[in-house]
C-alpha cells in the first residue's frame, strides 16, 4: 500500500470539510476521487500533501506516518501533486518555471550562488516540454500561456522529481474541451 488514510477528518470551526475518510491505494493503481463542489476533494489532497493539518486521523505513505511533515518533506519522500489553480511564477517564462523545479528536485538545499541555467538543466527542461507537447511555449511568460498549457506545466513540474505517487487536483478545470 502506497497511501492509506484512517479516520481522516478536517474541521474548520463548525464546518466539517472531510469526515472519516478511509482510503487505501496500492502502488500502480489509478484512482479518481469524485464528488460535488465542497465535498472535500481538495481538502483531502491538501491534508495528504501536508498543506493542511488534519483535525483527526492518520495518513500513511509507504507505511510511514507523514503527519506533521512539511509539504516539501512529503514531496521529497515521493508524493507530488498538481494544484487546482496552477502554482507557477507568473513573472517568469515557462522555461524558467521548469528550471526552478529541476533545481529544487536536484537538491534539498539549492545553492544561491549556483546558476539556475546550466546546460544539463536546460536540456532536461526542454525534454519535459517536448514530452508534454508544449515546446513552442518555452520562452513565453506564463501569463501569456493558455490555461490548459498552464495546467500541463504544473503537472510537468510535479513530475520532475520522479515521484512514486502523483495527485492531480482538478487537472481539467478551467480547460477548454480542445485542450483536454
Amino acid at each position: 500500500c502506497i497511501l492509506e488514510t484512517q479516520g481522516l477528518c478536517k474541521e474548520f470551526g463548525a464546518v466539517t470539510a472531510a469526515k472519516d475518510v478511509n482510503v487505501r491505494i496500492n502502488k500502480g493503481e489509478v484512482v479518481g476521487v469524485i464528488g460535488s463542489n465542497g465535498a472535500g476533494k481538495t481538502t483531502f489532497i491538501n491534508m495528504v500533501t501536508g498543506y493542511l493539518k488534519q483535525s483527526r486521523g492518520e495518513i500513511l505513505f509507504n507505511n510511514q506516518s507523514i503527519i506533521g511533515r512539511t509539504p516539501r518533506a512529503i514531496t521529497r519522500s515521493g508524493m507530488a501533486r498538481s494544484f487546482q489553480v496552477a502554482q507557477l511564477f507568473a513573472q517568469l517564462s515557462v522555461l524558467d518555471n521548469l528550471l526552478i523545479a529541476v533545481a529544487a528536485a536536484e537538491s534539498p538545499f539549492p545553492a544561491l550562488l549556483v546558476p539556475m541555467r546550466s546546460a544539463s538543466r536546460i536540456a532536461r527542461a526542454d525534454a519535459i516540454l517536448v514530452e508534454f507537447g508544449i515546446p513552442q511555449w518555452r520562452d513565453t511568460l506564463v501569463t501569456a500561456v493558455p490555461q490548459g498549457v498552464r495546467k500541463l506545466i504544473d503537472i510537468a513540474m510535479a513530475l520532475i522529481g520522479d515521484p512514486q505517487m502523483l495527485l492531480l487536483d482538478e487537472p481539467t478545470s478551467g480547460v477548454s474541451a480542445e485542450e483536454k
